[in-house]
C-alpha cells in the first residue's frame, strides 16, 4: 500500500511539474483561500477557542454587581466579603481596582498603570510570580509591588537583585517583592505595577466600609462540582438579600451616586448603604468577560473565508476539468492497460492533494504576513492580540485544510476524468463527454457567482455603514486637536490650591506658545471612553418624571473648552473667569439634559440639586446650553451631560489639557505640553497623549478591521470568480473552436459568434446573481449589530453590488468572446 501511495506521489510529482503553468495558476488560486482560513482560523484560536493563561481557567469567573436597566459594574469591599461567604459556590473571591501611579527613580517620571488588588488573586488564579513571591495576607497594609515582566526589563534591566529594592509610586517608597512572569496581563493588558488592596483603602478611608463604592472587579474561582447556573442562583439571591436589607434600614432609593465610568465598573456612591443603581449580582465566565462580544464578529469573518476557499475550490476544479480533456488518452491508454476507475481517481486525488499542500506552505506564508499587517494596522481590534500565533493547533487546521480541500475540488474532476469508456475517449472527439463537462463547469461558475455576491453584498453594507459613521457630526470639532492627560503625584500636591497652581501655570505656557490657537483643561476626554457619571433622582426636580434614575454625563472645564473643541453654546453663556471658588455654582448642560428635565421650557437660570465626591452638595444655575455630543462614541445615542466650571471644584488632581494647533499639525505640539508640564514641575510625568483624529480611530478600530477584512474577502472573491467566467469562457471557445467555424462559414458574423457567447456567460451569471440575492437576504441578518444607520437588506447595496458583479462579469467573458470572433473558418474546418 505504502509502495503504491509512493508511485503515485513520484507520478504526480512529475505529472504537476510537466505543466508548470498549470501548477502555477492552481496552486496560487488555492493558497489565497487557504492562506485567508489560516489567518482567521488563527484569530478564533487565540480568542475564543485557547482557554485563558490561568491553570483550570475554565472555572474562573467574574462576578460584578447589575443595576437599573441591567447595567453592570463592580463590587464595594463590603460586597467582597459577602461574596466571600460563599464558601459552597467558590474556592476563593479576590478582586482588583486599577489606578495610576507616577514612577520616578528608575528613568524619566513616568505614568503607569497599577492594579490593587487582595492578597488571594493569585491563589484564585493559580499563578505565581516568575522571581520572588507574592503577597500574603500579613502583607495587606504593608508599601509592597509587584512588577510586571516588562517593566522590570525595560525600567530596571532584568536586574537580579530587584528583589528587596524600592521604587517610588507617587513619591512614596514601595519595596518589590517579586516579577510576575512574561505575558502575564490582569485584569488588563496596560498594568504593570501590583500592589496590596490595603494600600489603597488607605488612602481612600470610605471605600473599605462604604457599600455604594463599586470599585472592585470580583474575580472567583468555583469549588469543585458547582455548575455555573447554581453560582449564579446562589450570587442572586445574596444580592435580593442585601437590597432587601438595605432598602429597609435606610430610605435609599433617594440616594444620590456619582462616580468615574470605566471598563467593568461603574458608578460608585457616597452613600453608607447600597445605591439605587443596585439590583444584585452576577457571574459570568471570566473568558467571556474577556473577549466580551467578539465572537460574532470573528465567526463572521470565518465564514466569509470559508466562501473565499469554496471559490478557489470551485476554480481549481474547473482548471481540472479544463486539464482532463488533454488527458482523456492518457487516462484511456491507462484504462485500457488494465488500470481501474478508482485506480485513476486516487491517482488523480494524489495530484490534487499536493496541489492543496503546496498551496497550504504558501497560504501559511501569506497568512504570517497578513497577520503581522493587520495587527501593526489594528493592534486593539480584537483582544488577546498577543496570543494570535500560527501554533501547532493552527498548523494542524491548515494541513487538515489542504487534504480536505485537495479531495473536495479534486474529487468530481476526478471522477469524470476516468469515467468515459475507452473507445468513445480514442476517437478524435467526444461531444458527449464534452457536454457533460461543460455543464458541471457551468454549475461551478454559478456557485462562484452566488458565494462572491453574498460577501460583495456583505462588504457593501459595512462599507455604507462605516462610511455613514464617518460622516457623523459629533458635535464638536475633532481636527487639529491634541490632549495630554496629567495626573499630579498626591505627595506633592496634597491640597486643592497647589494643584490649581500647577495647572493655571502649565496652561499659561501653553497658551503663550506661538503654535497653539487655544488651550483648555477637563476632567474628561470625549471620545476617550471614560467620563465621570452621576446618578440622581430627577424627581427632585421635575415630580412627573416617568422614572426615579437619571444618570448625567460629567465634566469639570476650564473656560476655554468649548473655545477649543469648537462648541457653540447655543443659549446662555460659557464660563468665565468670575466663575470661580466662592462665586454661585453654575454648569452648562446638553439640549437632552434640558429637555428631561424642563421639557418646553428654557433652562437658563433653572437650578439642579446634585452631588458627588469632587463637589459640595447645593444648588447649581444653568447658565448655557449647548446641542447634544457624541461624547461616549460615534455611534452612541447622545446622553444627557452636565459642564461644571473646574475652578468651583475642590480639587483638579487629574485633568486632560487640549491643545488646538494654529498649523494644522497637533502632533507637533507634543514637545511643547513636555516642555511646560515640567517647567511647572520637572518631577512630573506626562500620561498618554492622544490626538482626537487618534480617539476617532480607536472607536472605530474594530468596525475598521471587520469592514477592511470583509472587502478584502469580497474583492478577492470577486478576482476568483472573474477568473473563473474567464477561463470557463476561453475552454468554450477552444472546445468549440470546429462549431465556430462552422457557423461562420455559414455565414454568421464574428459579431453574432461574440454575442453568443456573451449571452450563454450571462445566463450562467443572471443565475448566479438570484442565488446570490437570495442568499444574501437570509445572511445579512448577521450583520445587524455591525451595521450603522443601514438596514441589512438595503436595497441600494443589493442592487449596486449586483450590477458590479455583472459588470466584471462582462469584462471577463468580452476577452475571449473577442478571441473567437477572429477564429478563422478554414483554420478551424481542417479539425473534421
Amino acid at each position: 500500500m505504502m509502495n503504491t501511495l509512493l508511485q503515485d506521489v513520484r507520478y504526480a510529482v512529475r505529472t504537476l511539474a510537466r505543466s508548470p503553468g498549470f501548477t502555477l495558476v492552481a496552486v496560487l488560486t488555492l493558497a489565497l483561500g487557504i492562506g485567508a482560513n489560516t489567518a482567521i482560523f488563527s484569530a478564533v484560536n487565540a480568542v475564543l477557542l485557547k482557554p485563558l493563561p490561568y491553570p483550570g481557567s475554565d472555572r474562573l469567573v467574574q462576578v460584578m454587581s447589575t443595576g437599573f436597566r441591567g447595567v453592570r459594574f463592580g463590587v464595594s469591599f463590603p460586597d467582597l466579603h459577602d461574596l466571600r461567604a460563599l464558601s459552597q459556590d467558590f474556592t476563593g473571591v479576590a478582586a482588583t481596582t486599577t489606578q495610576r501611579y507616577n514612577l520616578t527613580g528608575a528613568g524619566d517620571p513616568r505614568e503607569v498603570q497599577a492594579a490593587a488588588v487582595t492578597a488571594d488573586l493569585f491563589d484564585v488564579l493559580h499563578v505565581r510570580p516568575e522571581i520572588g513571591h507574592a503577597f500574603t495576607a500579613a502583607d495587606d497594609r504593608a508599601p509592597l509591588a509587584l512588577l510586571s515582566h516588562g517593566l522590570w526589563v525595560t525600567n530596571f534591566g532584568r536586574d537580579p537583585g530587584i528583589l528587596g529594592r524600592s521604587v517610588s509610586l507617587d513619591g512614596r517608597s514601595f519595596t518589590v517583592v517579586g516579577v510576575m512572569p512574561a505575558g502575564f496581563q490582569f485584569p488588563n493588558e496596560d498594568v504593570q505595577v501590583w500592589t496590596p488592596i490595603g494600600e489603597f483603602l488607605s488612602q481612600n478611608t470610605q471605600a473599605e466600609t462604604n457599600r455604594g463604592m463599586h470599585f472592585l472587579n470580583g474575580v472567583a474561582r468555583l469549588a469543585p462540582g458547582v455548575t455555573l447556573d447554581r453560582a449564579v442562583g446562589d450570587v442572586k439571591v445574596l444580592g435580593a438579600r442585601l437590597s432587601a436589607s438595605d432598602s429597609g434600614s435606610s430610605g435609599g432609593r433617594q440616594r444620590i451616586v456619582a462616580g468615574q465610568a470605566s471598563p467593568g465598573a461603574g458608578p460608585p456612591g457616597p452613600s453608607s448603604g447600597r445605591s439605587i443603581l443596585d439590583t444584585g449580582f452576577d457571574v459570568t465566565l471570566l473568558r467571556d468577560a474577556a473577549i466580551g462580544d467578539v465572537s460574532r464578529r470573528l465567526l463572521i469573518l470565518a465564514g466569509a473565508v470559508a466562501l473565499v476557499l469554496l471559490i478557489a475550490c470551485a476554480n481549481a476544479a474547473n482548471l481540472l476539468l479544463a486539464r482532463a480533456t488533454a488527458r482523456r488518452r492518457e487516462m484511456a491508454v491507462r484504462r485500457a492497460l488494465g488500470a481501474g476507475r478508482g485506480r485513476l481517481v486516487r491517482q488523480l486525488l494524489t495530484e490534487s492533494t499536493l496541489l492543496a499542500l503546496a498551496a497550504s506552505v504558501v497560504g501559511v506564508v501569506l497568512s504570517t504576513w497578513g497577520l503581522h499587517a493587520l495587527l501593526a494596522v489594528w493592534p486593539h481590534a480584537l483582544p488577546r492580540t498577543t496570543e494570535i500565533t500560527l501554533d501547532a493547533r493552527v498548523l494542524s487546521f491548515t494541513l487538515g485544510l489542504a487534504v480536505l480541500t485537495g479531495v473536495a475540488f479534486g474529487i468530481l474532476p476526478a471522477w469524470r476524468a476516468a469515467g468515459p469508456g475507452i473507445e468513445q475517449t480514442l476517437r478524435e472527439d467526444a461531444p458527449g463527454a464534452t457536454g457533460g463537462r461543460r455543464r458541471l463547469q457551468s454549475t461551478l461558475v454559478v456557485g462562484e457567482v452566488t458565494l462572491a455576491l453574498v460577501l460583495l453584498v456583505g462588504a457593501g453594507l459595512l462599507v455604507r455603514s462605516f462610511i455613514r459613521l464617518s460622516n457623523v457630526d459629533p458635535g464638536f470639532s475633532t481636527r487639529d486637536v491634541l490632549a495630554a492627560r496629567i495626573r499630579l503625584t498626591p505627595a506633592r500636591y496634597p491640597e486643592g490650591a497647589q494643584q490649581s497652581l500647577f495647572f493655571e501655570s502649565m496652561l499659561a505656557t501653553l497658551q503663550a506658545h506661538p503654535g497653539v490657537q487655544s488651550a483648555s483643561l477637563a476632567g474628561t476626554l470625549p471620545l476617550s471612553g471614560n467620563m465621570f457619571m452621576i446618578a440622581f433622582d430627577p424627581r427632585t426636580v421635575r415630580p412627573d418624571y416617568p422614572e426615579p434614575i437619571m444618570v448625567l454625563r460629567s465634566s469639570v472645564i476650564s473656560p476655554d473648552y468649548f473655545m477649543t473643541f469648537r462648541i457653540p453654546i447655543r443659549r446662555g453663556r460659557g464660563f468665565t473667569a468670575q466663575d470661580r471658588a466662592g462665586a454661585p455654582p453654575v454648569a452648562v448642560i446638553n439640549r437632552a439634559t434640558a429637555d428631561q428635565l424642563w421639557p418646553g421650557q428654557d433652562p437658563i437660570g433653572r437650578q439642579l440639586t446634585i452631588g458627588g465626591p469632587r463637589q459640595r452638595v447645593g444648588a447649581i444655575t444653568i447658565v448655557g446650553l449647548i446641542d447634544n455630543l457624541r461624547s461616549a462614541s460615534l455611534d452612541a445615542t447622545p446622553q444627557p451631560e452636565i459642564y461644571q466650571p473646574a475652578s468651583q471644584q475642590s480639587g483638579m488632581r487629574e485633568m486632560w489639557v487640549s491643545l488646538r494647533a494654529g498649523n494644522g499639525r497637533p502632533l507637533q505640539l507634543v514637545g511643547a505640553i513636555r516642555d511646560a508640564v515640567h517647567q511647572a514641575d520637572p518631577q512630573q510625568s506626562i500620561g498618554e497623549v492622544v490626538s482626537l483624529e487618534q480617539l476617532i480611530g480607536r472607536q472605530t478600530a474594530a468596525r475598521r478591521f471587520n469592514t477592511t477584512l470583509l472587502t478584502i474577502f469580497a474583492l478577492l472573491a470577486v478576482g476568483l470568480a472573474l477568473v473563473g467566467i474567464y477561463g470557463v469562457t476561453a475552454y468554450a471557445v477552444t472546445q468549440r473552436t470546429r462549431e465556430l467555424g462552422i457557423r461562420m462559414a455559414l455565414g454568421a458574423r464574428g459579431a453574432d459568434v461574440g454575442r453568443l457567447l456573451m449571452r450563454e456567460s450571462l445566463r450562467r451569471v443572471a443565475v448566479g446573481v438570484v442565488l446570490g440575492l437570495l442568499a444574501a437576504v437570509g445572511v445579512t441578518r448577521a450583520l445587524s449589530a455591525m451595521l450603522f444607520e443601514v438596514a441589512p437588506r438595503d436595497a441600494l447595496t443589493f442592487a449596486g453590488t449586483a450590477l458590479l458583479l455583472v459588470a466584471v462579469a462582462l469584462a471577463a467573458t468580452w476577452l475571449p468572446a473577442r478571441r473567437a470572433t477572429k477564429v478563422d473558418p478554414m483554420v478551424a474546418l481542417r479539425y473534421e
